[in-house]
Parts: C-alpha cells; structure tokens; sequence
C-alpha cells in the first residue's frame, strides 16, 4: 500500500486529498455495484480527470494515516463513491477524496440521502436508500427526543408480520408506513410537502419505496442486487410492484428465483411460473420472449451501445441487412435533423 497523498481544493473551498485506492477500505455497501458503470466513470476520469471527488472518513482515527500505512493496514474507510474508486483501481489512478465524519448511523445518512437523488439510480436501488434514510431519521429522533427505537422497531415487524399472514392488508400497511415515514422525515428535516417533492419524495415516491423496501429488498437482502440486475424485470418499477403485491413471503420468494433462474422471462411469466397467475393465452409468435430479452438488453448496454451496433450488424445476412436498412431510414425520418 503506498502512502501517496496529495491535498488541494476543490469549488466551494473543500479540502480534497488525492488517494492512493488501495489505503481505502470498502465496507459493506447499501447501493449496489454494477461493473459497466465502474469501467465508464474509470474510462472518463483517466481522460478528463475526476470532477466530482469520493467522501472518506478516517477508519482509525487514534492512529495517523503513515503509522496505519506501515502496519498494512487502510487508513481510510469509504462512505461515498464506489464506481469512481473502483473506477480509479482498474485505470491505476489516485482517487479524489473528502474527508468527512460521523457515528455509523450519520455515515449511513450520507450514503442513502447522496443516492436518493441520483437521476439513474433503479427502483430497488432508490427504495433500499429510502428505507435506510428512514431508518436513520427514526435512530436520530429517538436519540434526541428520548424515544423507545426499540419499541417502534417491534411495531414495524409487526406490522409487516401481520401482513404476511394476511391478519392485515398489504395496502393499508403501506399506507400507514408511508405517513410515519413522511412524518419523520418533516421532523427530522423540516421538509414540508412541497420541499419533500422538490427533493423527490413526494408521498407517492414514498408509498411505492416503502412497498418494495418492506417486500423484496428487506425479506431478501441476498437477492435483491441480482434481481435489480435481471434485464427484463430489474428497471421495470411496474412489474416489481407486481411482484412486491404478491402477499405471502415464500410465494415472493418462488417468483423472484424464477427471474434470477431466466433473464428472458418477464414478471407476468414468473408470476405464472410461481403458481400466483394463471398462464395468459400463448403469443402467436413463439419468439416474443426472445424479442422481450433483445429490447431488456439493449437497455442495459447503456454507455456501449455505439460499440456493439457493427457487431450487431455483421450477424445479419443480406436480407436482413436490407431490411435494416430500409427501418434504419424509417427512423431517421421520423427523428428529423435536430434529434441527437
């Protein structure tokens, strides 16, 4: 591990340092990491430099940073950031930081509100830093206030247990849990409700978080970045509510495994395949679900997109490139001169 550390400042007047990655210990994350991402923030940062620095704290704040160096181990720890310092790892570049600190639970806070408002974070994604920024507005208020956690902590387990077992209904539930979460965030930040909109929890941003937090990300904490991931089902915010209505927790369970089972197969497929569904009638095209898994994937190319089209048209034969052709001047058409 070197000891290289640079310092500087960046706008606004933050001190930044300039880190070696390997003195940065990555704990456990509450986002999800998705590798194509990492690779293009790595590509971008080697060529037009790092704009936006990653936030660290100090991992053994009693020890300086050369004596943790010397006994091999991470002087810093990750709070924010991790496709830009996975990024620097694979590109062999220093990572920008800012040193920030806090008790676990304020560490936690940066991360969850920080991505929350992130245009292309997923719906799991956006509802895990939800739950978790809630949770972390229910620790304060109780530390402050002299509030039983604890307490409130068995009523919500309840509460969802009862669901479960069908003793309560599922949208009654999340209704309550979306005022108390709305309630605790006013009291916690003085958002009123049109300051909660502007930050992009309004309280249906809320009820639909809450749903897929209690649902899915909470009763399977060791499937959920798989299934954020599945090409068909992972972004489609629609389809998981499907699947996060399904009321009893081993049924839930049935249908996400059919997904990770097949990334072609869609949530109504799964839903079927669970037993919750009776199958619908069978496309005239025997080939729909391949259609679905093309169009899926082509989403989750994103940034590689322009790469892979030569690759996509040299399996065409000439026909078939031909008929591209000929839906390639369509489009063209019908996006006009000035569309990007």
């Amino acid at each position: 591990m070197s000891a290289r550390a640079k310092k500087g400042r960046v706008a606004g007047g933050s001190l930044v340092m300039s880190l070696d990655p390997a003195a940065i210990m990555v704990p456990k994350r509450i986002g999800f990491f998705f590798e194509d991402k990492a690779v293009a923030l790595g590509r971008m940062m080697a060529v037009d430099g790092q704009r936006d620095p990653i936030k660290v704290t100090r991992l053994l704040p009693s020890k300086s940073v050369e004596d943790c160096i010397a006994e091999g181990k991470a002087p810093w720890q990750l709070v924010v950031g991790m496709h830009r310092l996975q990024g620097c790892i694979l590109e062999g570049i220093d990572v920008l930081a800012i040193e920030v600190s806090g008790k676990t639970e304020d560490l936690e806070e940066f991360e969850a509100s920080e991505n929350m408002h992130r245009r292309d974070v997923g719906p799991l994604e956006r509802a895990k830093f939800t739950g978790v920024l809630a949770a972390v507005a229910r620790a304060r208020l109780a530390r402050d206030h002299g509030e039983d956690l604890n307490q409130q902590q068995i009523a919500i387990k309840a509460r969802w247990a009862r669901v479960d077992t069908r003793e309560d209904k599922l949208d009654p539930a999340v209704d309550q849990e979306t005022e108390d979460t709305r309630g605790t965030m006013h009291r916690v930040y003085g958002w009123r409700e049109s300051a909660a909109e502007a930050m992009g929890v309004s309280i249906d941003v809320v009820k639909r978080d809450v749903l897929l937090f209690r649902q899915i990300i909470e009763p399977f904490p060791e499937l959920v970045e798989s299934l954020a991931k599945h090409p068909i089902v992972g972004s489609n915010a629609k389809a998981l509510r499907e699947i996060a209505r399904v009321q009893k927790v081993d049924t839930r369970r049935k249908v996400i495994e059919a997904l990770l089972a097949d990334p072609a197969l869609s949530a109504d497929q799964a839903l079927v395949a669970a037993g919750v569904a009776l199958a619908k009638q069978e496309p005239l095209d025997p080939t729909e679900k391949f259609k679905n898994a093309i169009v899926g994937n082509w989403d989750r190319l994103k940034h590689r997109k322009m790469q892979f089209i030569p690759t996509f048209a040299g399996l065409l034969t000439r026909p078939q490139a031909l008929a591209m052709k000929e839906a390639v001047e369509l489009r063209l058409s019908e996006l006009g001169d000035g569309d990007a």
